[in-house]
């Protein structure tokens, strides 16, 4: 099976056009990790047509101390959510000296593709 989505530009998360000048289409492992990318920077109930999808980075996580594995479950909670993932494994870490999170997440699709989406 085939998996197909909109094409993002990685520098600003927005539509981008082939060489053609049509919309880029990505497809396989580079869709699927797009698509668990996108899927685990979701706020919480603001996915426009579901909003029971996203992480709930306000109320959860921002301004809290979260371990790094709360958050890495909760990205592994959203990937699963989409239809052609069947696992999917995150790892979470913090660097104390930037103050930053940083992240990973391995998936496996339906037909045993495996891809990654760094966060």
């Amino acid at each position: 099976m085939t998996y197909k989505t909109l094409q993002l530009d990685t520098s600003n998360w927005d539509l981008t056009l082939d060489g053609s000048g049509d919309l880029a289409i990505a497809s396989d492992g580079y869709a699927t990790a797009q698509d668990v990318a996108s899927a685990c920077l979701v706020f919480s109930g603001e996915c426009y047509y579901d909003n029971t999808l996203g992480i709930p980075w306000k109320e959860d996580v921002l301004g809290k101390r979260p371990s790094p594995g709360f958050i890495a479950q909760k990205m592994q909670n959203e990937a699963l959510k989409l239809p052609n993932v069947d696992q999917a494994i995150a790892s979470v870490f913090f660097d104390k000296n930037t103050r930053t999170t940083r992240g990973a997440i391995r998936i496996t699709d339906v037909d045993g593709n495996t891809s990654q989406a760094t966060l």
